[in-house]
């Protein structure tokens, strides 16, 4: 079994979806409450999705709070909450609003025990602080392209990070990759997102990721494969 750590799934079709599930285990993040209830139906029909509820930062100019309430009702169908967290580089003018969003996701987070699947480009201290101050235990950085000097503090409160299927042209993956320890990297897509206009990213792709990560870190896929799917099994619980 391969596993993909992060993929907005919803936005796939139906046929796509049961190729995809047949060999991989999928945590299918959420963009906002339509997108979230999808996610719920999705994995109300595979065994191998791993759904997770929230409101995107890029959303949350968009919608009121009153669909932050509309999410929390899918939580107890949930097993973790994303895609969530704060954005100081595409969307740095509704950091504020984000910061209130991101709170309530985190306090749900710790009340309901579960894991976050978290979005922080440029903004990655800022979501350790309010993850630390909250006591929140489980926590995936995803596609992180964050300090080098932040790696070790993230192991070290027992946090993740998914290496991107984009490795194959992005450099930064690469030297994430190369420093972080085998026992805080997963895998993942962020599917169908295209990246840099030359790849569209989808679920199989985390095989070329394995492979690639494998060599950096000088063990077999076997070896890389076993790691991965240890973490991703103790940050969702499985």
């Amino acid at each position: 079994m391969l596993y993909d750590a992060h993929t907005h799934l919803h936005e796939f079709l139906d046929n796509r979806i049961a190729e995809f599930v047949k060999e991989i285990t999928i945590a299918a993040v959420s963009d906002d409450y339509p997108s979230s209830r999808r996610t719920i139906e999705l994995s109300s029909n595979y065994e191998n999705i791993i759904p997770c509820v929230g409101i995107h930062p890029w959303n949350v100019d968009k919608v009121g709070l009153d669909e932050l309430r509309q999410v929390e009702k899918l939580l107890s169908e949930a097993r973790c909450i994303g895609e969530v967290g704060l954005d100081r580089r595409f969307v740095p003018q509704t950091f504020n609003r984000q910061v209130e969003f991101f709170q309530t996701f985190v306090n749900w987070a710790r009340d309901y025990d579960l894991p976050l699947n978290i979005h922080a480009p440029d903004a990655w201290r800022d979501v350790l602080e309010m993850v630390r101050r909250a006591d929140v235990d489980r926590v995936l950085f995803h596609w992180y392209t964050g300090p080098l000097n932040l790696i070790q503090e993230l192991r070290d409160y027992g946090y993740y990070i998914s290496i991107n299927a984009a490795i194959k042209i992005q450099e930064k993956s690469r030297i994430v990759a190369k420093e972080a320890p085998l026992d805080m990297i997963l895998l993942e897509s962020d599917g169908p997102y295209e990246y840099r206009g030359g790849i569209t990213l989808e679920p199989p792709m985390v095989r070329d990721a394995a492979r690639i990560v494998a060599e950096i870190k000088g063990v077999s896929i076997e070896d890389l494969w076993d790691a991965v799917g240890s973490n991703f099994s103790r940050l969702f619980n499985l």
